[in-house]
């Protein structure tokens, strides 16, 4: 199995959230099938989300 990678990181916190159980069951099924933790499959999501957050606000016109 892969090695925590935030296990590594001088500066971590915790994040606490509330997901309908049906994600969560999926989430897991999908990490079991890519031997990964949910921790490093949700900090891949959050990262992919903001790279693409930042992507969708510079395509933004300036004044």
């Amino acid at each position: 199995m892969k090695e925590n990678r935030l296990q590594r990181t001088p500066k971590s916190k915790y994040l606490n959230i509330v997901l309908p159980e049906e994600l969560i069951k999926r989430v897991n099924t999908i990490c079991a099938e890519k031997e990964m933790s949910v921790q490093d499959f949700v900090t891949d999501a959050i990262i992919e989300k903001l790279q693409l957050a930042y992507k969708e606000r510079r395509k933004k016109p300036r004044l």
